[in-house]
């Protein structure tokens, strides 16, 4: 990995964190359905990222979250699980001839048998987490599964498109 690609990958989770806090903030779908793009760092880490790493990386983040969202933690908490699971994710994804040393975690590379379900498990796991907490009460587990299903379908369709729009040429 070159200087190159830090400083790109560095900048591109600032902005993702900047957005986040300055425009989606306070943007809600029916208000169930909430677009968290700084999750795309987690989604699109390289393959074969140090997990120590990624565990401070996802910390990191979600801290400086919870600090703009005065959630107390939640998003970190959510943030460290999702980078914790990501190994056992790629096992239960993995391809038959497995994965190349060089495969980055795009849907060019990865089609979209691998890379939805991969994205789904992810989204899915950081928001059933961060919404069960943030509800604070088992009798409100029917709505955090509702926030959370509706908040990764948008993530998946924004990510697709995301996605869309970032593949090589």
């Amino acid at each position: 990995m070159n200087f190159t690609f830090n400083y790109k990958w560095f900048f591109s989770v600032g902005f993702a964190i900047a957005i986040q806090v300055l425009f989606l903030r306070d943007i809600a779908i029916a208000n169930v359905a909430f677009c968290f793009i700084y999750t795309w760092f987690l989604v699109k880490a390289p393959m074969h990222t140090n997990p120590l790493l990624l565990l401070l990386g996802a910390m990191s983040v979600g801290w400086l979250i919870d600090i703009f969202y005065n959630t107390h933690g939640m998003h970190a908490f959510a943030c460290v699980l999702v980078a914790w699971l990501r190994p056992v994710y790629f096992r239960i994804l993995t391809p038959a001839n497995g994965y190349d040393e060089r495969s980055s975690i795009s849907l060019a590379e990865m089609k979209w048998l691998w890379f939805f379900p991969y994205l789904f498990l992810v989204l899915m796991s950081h928001h059933l987490l961060l919404f069960t907490l943030e509800a604070g009460d088992w009798t409100l587990i029917g709505y955090s599964v509702l926030k959370a299903l509706s908040s990764t379908l948008l993530g998946m369709a924004v990510f697709g498109i995301l996605e869309f729009f970032n593949r090589p040429e």
